[in-house]
């Protein structure tokens, strides 16, 4: 007994720091639990808000190629139409250019019957009658 006694102070100081110590592991484990808890949550909303934004941008950026395109096309119509319109008036200036061989060498050919004798004077009445000049 006389050891129980001498060990008595020694025993509650003992059980009071275990005690004391187990509680504060305790405390401890579920503070580092909370903290790990809400770590996890800013994190998930952190990605649930960049997977947000990536889908948005996603969305920009088809609308921008969608926008692009559309201009493509506008651009591809106008130089297809640039193009029609260039082999158009080059027909144009060639037919021109034959229907003007053809008159010069028509009108050649009254001047020269005129001067010839083989045409005469009346017979060029008869043609300006018959074809008009449309130019008036």
């Amino acid at each position: 007994m006389n050891l129980l006694k001498e060990f008595m102070p020694y025993i509650a100081a003992i059980i009071t720091s275990t005690i004391s110590g187990v509680c504060s592991y305790l405390k401890s484990k579920r503070d580092f639990k909370n903290q790990v808890e809400t770590i996890e949550m800013n994190n998930k909303h952190e990605i649930d808000k960049l997977m947000e934004q990536h889908k948005v941008d996603i969305e920009n950026l088809k609308e921008k190629h969608k926008l692009e395109m559309e201009a493509k096309e506008k651009d591809h119509e106008h130089e297809k139409e640039i193009l029609e319109l260039k082999s158009q008036n080059a027909i144009n200036e060639h037919g021109q250019e034959v229907i003007n061989n053809a008159m010069a060498g028509v009108v050649g050919e009254v001047f020269s019957g005129v001067l010839t004798g083989k045409i005469k004077t009346e017979d060029l009445e008869k043609l300006s009658k018959k074809y008009p000049n449309k130019k008036q």
